[in-house]
């Protein structure tokens, strides 16, 4: 289990319990971390929506067998046709690849209803730790000059009070902030075959771990702190 499948699972605590909840995924893949909410909630409304068509085609036929689930295969930057007043948006490692940000998180506002939750959990792995020079130089290019690379290769540095500005600026209040992933957690959790309850436990006490600690975590430099959590999840709530 990582980050992006146990924030899946926290999800069910924003869902109507009497009712229909209404879930908005931007950049959803193959819509994988999702499904076992669908099978434990047979009400769930989910549309995903998908750029890359054959991400787009195999999150069909994973989905095809829940009649309340959808893909779109399209860029997140506008509304989906006739879908509207979702209760959550959410999108799961996708900003730092957004190559027109205030556009996108805007989308992601306009499509909840008021009193909705907006909620993006991304990656500064990619910034702060690159895997080779070639990484490290389409960084330097997304952070410093965007308009330079295609949308399909588009990656960059994301400062969290950027995100937290747009938002703000466009009818949200953040609600929360929290950082994930540190590097030795991320590892031992790839190694780790959580095949029994016990284990299963033991990993998700490490992921709340990282909710717990993260109130006191503007105390470091923000540096420091993005170097020992590189996942922001950030949390708002539609005016």
């Amino acid at each position: 289990m990582n980050s992006k499948q146990y924030l899946a699972k926290k999800l069910e605590l924003f869902f109507n319990p009497s009712g229909v909840t209404k879930l908005l995924d931007l950049g959803s893949g193959q819509s994988k971390n999702i499904i076992p909410l669908l099978e434990k909630y047979p009400n769930l409304y989910y549309v995903g929506v998908e750029p890359q068509t054959s991400e787009a085609n195999i999150a069909q036929k994973l989905l095809s067998k829940f009649p309340h689930a959808k893909i779109y295969n399209q860029l997140a930057y506008d509304p989906v046709p006739n879908e509207n007043d979702f209760d959550i948006c959410v999108s799961l490692s996708v900003l730092e690849h957004v190559k027109q940000l205030k556009k996108f998180l805007i989308n992601s506002i306009k499509a909840v209803k008021s009193g909705g939750r907006i909620i993006h959990i991304y990656d500064l792995g990619h910034a702060l730790y690159p895997k080779s020079l070639k990484e490290k130089f389409q960084i330097f290019l997304g952070t410093k000059f965007p308009w330079i690379l295609p949308e399909k290769k588009f990656v960059r540095y994301l400062d969290v009070k950027q995100v937290s500005k747009i938002l703000i600026d466009n009818g949200a209040t953040v609600e929360k902030i929290t950082y994930h992933q540190m590097p030795n957690h991320k590892a031992f959790l790839k190694n780790f075959q959580a095949d029994t309850p016990e284990k299963l436990k033991l990993v998700e006490e490490i992921m709340e771990w990282e909710y717990k600690v993260s109130k006191f975590l503007p105390e470091l430099d923000q540096k420091q702190r993005e170097l020992l959590f590189p996942t922001i999840n950030i949390q708002a709530i539609k005016k």
